[in-house]
């Protein structure tokens, strides 16, 4: 109890950048403190995995982060204590969606970062700065503390995510709503290229700005679908990056030329989801299986009568395998079977080589996705472990307007695996180089080398 006050004590300690602006300040501390008791109250009856945040305390988190909420300056920091509040149940589907002072004046510094050997490096950044920083340089510091462990403290603890990697990864990118800060925000940073060299940067890219003046323009940024086709191989490469129907479409569009490949390689590593249903087409027509089961299922119940029995009757010396006494502590959980269903492509589906890219961006749908083609054991999977968000989010809509959601499935594979944290890859392998390419084909060619 007292580590996670000082935890979220913390937040008031947090040294206040100086802006250019008044942020709004339109809700009053109690409206700040009914808001996140409504959140404590819906993930108590609802959120699924406390398994996977096992030293945290839901009950005290609350009380501790009331004060909290209460104290925030502006509307912008109460939602950064609602993002921390929810990123320590560390679940890729339990976060804040939007709110609707989300919007300018807050804003980001124009570049890009990402964590390597234990430093954080460049990776873009405006085209007007192409003259004073380059891709690959160092990021030694900033704001006078080491980059990495300033990172650390303003951005990690705000990340939600289930994959330790993915979080470390996100929070080092200069990527999310909670590295939103005033317009005009100074950040002095020191850079090592072939020297030290300091540069100062604003905040400066507003959060609905659709500008897209990036230096470097690669597929690491550009998250369009692509379909190559290598004739000389005989290798299709398809790169899903949406489980919608834009995704759907797009696969459809382009069916007809994959089949006449000797091998397919699907690349899902930048794909956050969807709707499971759309993704459909792509594994009926890729699994050589001519039938699917679905994961099994698992669920909170919390029925009254049953938990008003368990009152009277379960004490502290109570059977841990008595239903009604698990209902008593809101533990128990309600199975939704496994079923099988066909494959309306089989057989006249692919029938060469599939390969699958996953990476920890992989996520929500596109995780089902993987989790109906591991049926086929024909197929290799290459990358990363994937997110770890294959729940079925509930949306709860705040009186301030503020969006969070919060997970309430967890999954298990039809060999009773649970797959509620994500899938291991066949074979681990760095995809990251990859997406530095800034055309269709040099990516392909890059994963072929890679893979091959």
């Amino acid at each position: 109890m007292k580590k996670l006050i000082t935890i979220a004590l913390s937040l008031l300690l947090l040294p206040f950048l100086a802006q250019s602006q008044p942020l709004p300040n339109t809700l009053t501390p109690d409206q700040k403190a009914y808001e996140l008791s409504l959140i404590w109250r819906e993930m108590a009856y609802n959120f699924d995995n406390m398994d996977h945040c096992a030293k945290v305390d839901a009950d005290s988190l609350y009380r501790a982060f009331v004060p909290v909420v209460r104290a925030t300056e502006d509307d912008y920091a109460y939602s950064k204590a609602i993002m921390r509040y929810l990123a320590s149940f560390q679940n890729s589907h339990t976060y804040v969606v939007d709110a609707p002072w989300l919007v300018a004046p807050l804003a980001q510094p124009y570049i890009r970062t990402e964590y390597r050997d234990g430093k954080l490096f460049l990776t873009n950044f405006a085209s007007k700065y192409a003259d004073r920083m380059r891709v690959g340089d160092e990021v030694v510091s900033i704001n006078g503390v080491d980059a990495v462990t300033y990172m650390r403290e303003n951005m990690l603890p705000y990340v939600p995510a289930t994959n330790d990697d993915h979080r470390l990864q996100i929070a080092m990118s200069f990527m999310g709503l909670w590295t939103l800060f005033p317009y005009g925000t100074m950040f002095d940073l020191t850079l090592k290229g072939d020297t030290l060299y300091q540069l100062s940067l604003p905040a400066e890219k507003l959060v609905d700005d659709p500008s897209n003046d990036w230096y470097v323009n690669d597929y690491e940024r550009n998250k369009e679908n692509i379909c190559y086709i290598d004739h000389a191989s005989g290798t299709g490469y398809l790169r899903l990056t949406d489980c919608f129907e834009t995704g759907k479409q797009f696969f459809l569009q382009h069916k007809d030329s994959l089949a006449k490949c000797q091998r397919i390689i699907l690349d899902l590593t930048h794909n956050v989801g969807g709707q499971s249903f759309n993704t459909d087409d792509v594994v009926g027509f890729l699994a050589k299986v001519d039938s699917f089961s679905s994961e099994t299922i698992l669920s909170k119940m919390n029925i009254a009568y049953m938990k008003a029995q368990g009152s009277y009757r379960c004490g502290e010396n109570a059977d841990p395998d008595d239903i009604v006494c698990q209902m008593k502590n809101g533990t128990y959980f309600y199975t939704i079977p496994s079923t099988r269903y066909p494959n309306p492509y089989y057989p006249d589906n692919f029938k060469g080589k599939v390969m699958v890219i996953q990476g920890n961006n992989t996520a929500s749908a596109a995780e089902w996705l993987v989790s109906r083609l591991h049926q086929d054991k024909s197929i290799v999977f290459y990358g990363e472990k994937t997110s770890g968000a294959t729940g079925n989010p509930y949306q709860l809509n705040l009186p301030s307007g503020m969006i969070v959601r919060f997970n309430t499935w967890r999954t298990f594979s039809p060999e009773g695996t649970e797959t509620s944290y994500g899938f291991v890859s066949d074979i681990p392998m760095d995809f990251s180089d990859c997406y530095k390419a800034t055309t269709a084909e040099k990516l392909f060619r890059r994963v072929v080398a890679k893979m091959d």
